[in-house]
């Protein structure tokens, strides 16, 4: 992203519309608000273009195809951040916070839980050379239906925030 960008306004866009809604008009604030949707979509389009190359990878490539899974599904959990909490960020420790989704997401321990293991077990394939298929927490087969559930539950959820994807 090319400054000036909304994404880098504030460190918390929520918090930045309340301080800016005593000084500029409705208008201004609809405009920032739509702003904050349309890149909430964008990042779940970025998440459904990870999810979709890693499906057409062939099982061989383990590694490729847990590694994009995760990273379609970091996408979407930061879109929702987003989305909810007014937070973006682009730095590296951001991906610890790939299952803080909102109180209200549906299943939302169950995410917190296997968000953060997929999260592991992405680590692994991309950075440990002595890791095989079998040190995986869960098959790459779960690990798809996962990320495709996420995917059915984010875009349910964003839908009753506001966002069309």
């Amino acid at each position: 992203m090319k400054t000036p960008h909304i994404l880098y306004a504030a460190s918390n866009l929520n918090k930045l519309k309340a301080n800016l809604a005593g000084v500029v008009d409705p208008t201004a604030i609809n405009a920032i608000d739509n702003e904050i949707k349309k890149n909430v979509v964008q990042l779940f389009k970025l998440g459904r273009k990870h999810y979709q190359f890693a499906t057409r990878q062939n099982n061989r490539e383990w590694r490729q195809k847990i590694s994009r899974l995760y990273y379609g599904v970091y996408n979407v959990s930061k879109g929702i951040r987003l989305c909810v909490h007014g937070i973006f960020s682009t730095e590296s420790s951001d991906h610890k916070h790939i299952g803080d989704l909102p109180d209200n997401f549906p299943n939302k321990a169950m995410y917190q839980n296997k968000l953060n293991s997929l999260r592991d077990d992405r680590n692994l394939c991309d950075y440990d050379h002595t890791a095989s298929l079998t040190d995986l927490s869960s098959t790459v087969a779960e690990w798809t239906i996962l990320a495709k559930d996420f995917f059915g539950d984010a875009q349910a959820y964003l839908g009753t925030q506001g966002v069309t994807i």
